[in-house]
């Protein structure tokens, strides 16, 4: 053989390199070699008992009572914890009774209440009921009296009715009711009146003024409880009347 000819590989060698990839060869190859360094460093190091193992014991020794302590701080804080629990459950098996016996009252205070108010206005409503049957009656009465008489004297006076309004009215006001009535030419309020009727009128200025009061008007506890009644003014341009002797003028025109 010559120099040129180059060195065949082994069989085995030959079947390897066509099975595997060349990226899977060189990850065997660096596997091997690290294999072969770990070896190297085992051979090297100390004995075991060596100074290095000594020192490893005693950082380990340390590092575990470090942790024993930590343990220990942490097992302390977990009791103080568990203790300050049981005191607050106790505290609030104290109070719910506490808590559900006050709540009884306050229930009790509240149907009391609403008993005491509830009776005030009955015991208001009352007076005013009583009012109007005295009033009532005092009509009853007077119709008896004037049946009576003979045929020509049966009419009630007019003064008569009128006492009457007068009657109500003071049982009104006694209760806080106030009654007000406006005046013609006053300015019309929407809140306090209601317009009922319209009188026309050709004066422009009283437009929307009020023009009578049919009714008056009711107040309670600063608060409307039925509008006063009244007509007012609505204002019309005055039509022009045609006289004959405005025909004869047009026509002569």
């Amino acid at each position: 053989m010559g120099n040129n000819d180059k060195e065949e590989p082994p069989t085995g060698q030959i079947m390897v390199d066509d099975v595997f990839p060349e990226n899977i060869k060189d990850e065997v190859a660096d596997i091997v070699t690290s294999n072969e360094e770990i070896e190297e460093s085992l051979i090297l190091d100390e004995p075991l008992n060596g100074p290095n193992v000594e020192k490893c014991t005693e950082e380990e020794l340390e590092k575990a009572e470090n942790l024993s302590i930590s343990n220990n701080d942490i097992l302390q804080n977990i009791t103080a914890l568990s203790a300050k629990i049981d005191s607050l459950n106790q505290l609030f098996s104290e109070k719910i009774p506490d808590m559900e016996y006050k709540g009884k009252i306050i229930d009790q205070m509240h149907k009391e209440l609403q008993k005491y108010k509830d009776d005030i206005y009955s015991q208001v409503l009352r007076q005013v009921l009583l009012d109007i049957i005295e009033v009532r009656d005092s009509i009853l009465r007077i119709t008896d009296f004037y049946l009576k008489k003979p045929a020509g004297e049966q009419d009630i006076p007019n003064e008569t009715f009128a006492g009457y309004a007068l009657d109500i009215q003071d049982i009104l006001e006694k209760n806080g009711v106030e009654i007000y009535e406006s005046s013609p030419g006053d300015s019309f309020s929407p809140v306090k009146q209601r317009v009922i009727k319209k009188i026309v009128t050709g004066n422009s200025e009283l437009h929307g003024k009020v023009a009578e009061s049919l009714s008056c008007g009711y107040d309670y506890n600063g608060r409307t409880i039925s509008t006063e009644k009244i007509a007012v003014y609505y204002y019309e341009e005055p039509a022009e009347i045609i006289t004959e002797d405005n025909t004869e003028m047009v026509q002569n025109g």
